[in-house]
């Protein structure tokens, strides 16, 4: 089954204004019969701590691209290992 994603819209008011707006993407977390919406977040290290982050995106459509991304096998944050050769000299 593939994952649930949804585009949620974070908007700042100053003085009854728009100050700031900015896009985030959830996914549809479940475990057993809980489900919850989880922000996607990179990893950022500075020094000795390392913290997650929530991603934030500039506008819905760059939002939307970093799901269909997702959709692709492209990963949020972090290493992919995989072998590339095998030599076996073993062989006869």
């Amino acid at each position: 089954m593939k994952p649930i994603y949804r585009i949620v819209k974070h908007t700042k008011y100053k003085k009854c204004d728009i100050n700031k707006s900015y896009y985030t993407v959830e996914k549809r977390e479940k475990f057993l019969w809980l489900k919850w919406w989880s922000p996607i977040s990179e990893t950022e290290c500075g020094g000795e701590d390392c913290s997650k982050t929530i991603i934030i995106f500039n506008t819905e459509s760059d939002a939307l691209q970093a799901i269909k991304k997702l959709e692709n096998g492209n990963i949020v944050d972090g290493w992919v290992k995989e072998v590339s050769t095998v030599i076996d000299f073993n062989k006869k």
